[in-house]
C-alpha cells in the first residue's frame, strides 16, 4: 500500500463478487410413490412420479463470500502501518487489487 494512497472499496465489484452467478442452479427431486394392496395382502407400488425442480438458490454461495469479503476487510482494518504488514494483510490488499474490489480513488472518477 503506498504510502498517502487514497483506496477506496469498491462497492459494485464487491456486490458482484458476493451475489454473482445468477445462472448457476440447483435442483431439487421429489419422488412420490404410492402403493395400493394387492388381492393377496401385499403392498406393491401402484405409481411412481418423479419431480424434479431448477431453483435459484445459492444462499450459502453468497453467504460464504459475504463472510470472505467482511473478513478482508477486517484484516486491512488492522492494518497500523502500511510499510510494516503481515504477510497475511499483504496478501490481502494484492488479492482485493487484483480481483479490483479495492481501488485507488482517482481511479472512480
Amino acid at each position: 500500500m503506498k504510502k498517502g494512497s487514497n483506496l477506496i472499496y469498491d462497492i459494485n465489484k464487491m456486490c458482484d463478487f458476493i451475489f454473482g452467478n445468477p445462472n448457476d442452479k440447483t435442483s431439487e427431486v421429489e419422488i412420490t410413490e404410492n402403493y395400493k394392496l394387492s388381492e393377496d395382502g401385499q403392498m406393491t407400488l401402484d405409481n411412481k412420479t418423479i419431480k424434479e425442480v431448477k431453483v435459484n438458490d445459492y444462499t450459502g454461495q453468497n453467504t460464504m463470500r459475504y463472510d470472505m469479503i467482511k473478513m478482508f476487510i477486517e484484516i486491512l482494518n488492522d492494518v497500523e502501518d502500511p510499510k510494516v504488514m503481515t504477510l497475511g494483510q499483504g496478501i490481502t490488499l494484492n488479492t482485493m487489487e487484483a480481483y479490483e474490489l479495492i481501488k485507488d480513488i482517482k481511479d472512480g472518477e
